[in-house]
């Protein structure tokens, strides 16, 4: 891969491992964990407001909500991950997107039938750092099956998928898909669907031991506090998603429910064929850094950031370093810079010690996690950064 198209590839680590939190040690963030993103970038595009002149620094995974923030034209942006297969991940949808045309980068990716993938892996193999290609050399059977399945996570729903289909059936679960209003989906939800059994499979399959084993490491849950039932809790917020919010353009529950995508209409933003040549076009401005993000917070200028997507990162440290990492981000930030991240079970919410840094945006926050599509969030926070408009990037 040439110099000048190549992402900046960094892994220098700022904190000593004996200041960085726990859960930061384990071996999980040395597998890939995410290859899709559970997060609705609905949300994000209207929280971040993402204007042609920003720079924006999104928290990787699996790369898909950084990837449909790139398609709204950013000048610069910083994908930031931990986890170096997670930057592969991200070369990899990137150098698909340089050489591949629509149809072939859906192939490669899973979404549509295949028996090309290896083929096209090599066609873009090049483009990738050699970290990356020696990575991805060894991931065959991933790549031929579909890369959007080969996550931890996503195997983790593959299980949680056949077991679905032996509960509900695959009758029920297409009468669900087909539903066309919400008084369909509520009636059939409460009078067919919520049964004794589907009530029992998610206290157990969502239970802390059992989603410890599979889809998250234990250390995750290191600062959850005050939940009985982590069962009870992920089934009232799919109650809702089934209930509260239209069934048949939700690719979240598609992906679930079956593992693929209802429709090309109903996928992220990266995937649709109207934004692709527009990333084409916009993935050279995109840095790929590989670290721990208070680290990389501490190694930007002051004032260079219009926007930030942390994901759920503040819930895996104490909240001592969630509240130093946020007056990092002020620091970082220009003048109105907005910021959003989400809670799937360690409530970090807006710190009144902060209020002279930042303006929570509640009302927003609270429209937007009702209307999220992905339902596996609790809480959902925005805000913009108070600091005067005369200061510029040092």
């Amino acid at each position: 891969m040439s110099t000048a198209t190549a992402p900046t590839i960094s892994s220098a680590t700022a904190f000593s491992s004996a200041a960085k939190p726990e859960i930061l040690e384990r071996p999980v963030f040395a597998r890939l964990l995410f290859t899709q993103c559970w997060e609705d970038p609905r949300m994000d595009y209207e929280a971040l407001q993402v204007q042609p002149h920003h720079t924006l620094l999104s928290v990787t995974s699996g790369g898909c909500n950084t990837l449909s923030l790139a398609a709204l034209a950013p000048a610069r942006v910083i994908a930031v991950d931990l986890n170096p297969t997670q930057s592969w991940l991200l070369e990899l949808k990137i150098a698909g997107i340089r050489r591949l045309t629509h149809g072939e980068y859906l192939e490669l990716l899973g979404v549509r039938d295949s028996r090309s993938r290896w083929e096209l892996y090599h066609a873009v193999r090049d483009e990738l750092t050699s970290d990356a290609r020696a990575y991805w050399d060894t991931q065959r059977s991933a790549i031929e099956s579909g890369l959007l399945g080969a996550g931890r996570y996503e195997r983790y729903l593959a299980a949680f998928r056949r077991l679905l289909h032996l509960i509900e059936g695959r009758s029920n679960i297409k009468r669900l898909l087909a539903c066309q209003s919400l008084d369909e989906q509520h009636r059939f939800y409460e009078e067919t669907w919520d049964s004794f059994l589907w009530r029992l499979f998610f206290r157990v399959f969502f239970s802390r031991t059992v989603l410890g084993l599979g889809g998250l490491d234990p250390r995750f849950f290191t600062y959850v506090n005050g939940m009985d039932s982590f069962g009870q809790h992920f089934r009232r917020l799919t109650r809702h998603a089934l209930v509260d919010l239209p069934v048949p353009d939700n690719y979240f529950v598609a992906q679930i429910a079956l593992g693929r995508y209802l429709d090309e209409r109903a996928m992220p933003p990266y995937l649709l064929a109207e934004n692709f040549e527009t990333l084409r076009q916009m993935v050279d401005r995109i840095e790929i850094v590989t670290d721990e993000l208070g680290a990389v917070l501490k190694s930007l200028p002051s004032n260079s950031v219009d926007a930030f997507n942390f994901s759920n990162v503040f819930e895996w440290v104490p909240p001592e370093t969630f509240e130093a990492m946020l007056r990092e981000t002020h620091r970082v930030a220009r003048p109105g810079a907005r910021l959003c991240y989400r809670n799937l079970l360690v409530r970090r919410e807006h710190l009144p010690s902060l209020d002279h840094l930042f303006t929570p945006h509640d009302k927003l926050a609270a429209r937007l996690l009702y209307h999220d599509r992905s339902f596996v969030y609790s809480n959902f926070e925005v805000a913009s950064v108070k600091k005067p408009a005369h200061e510029r990037e040092s």
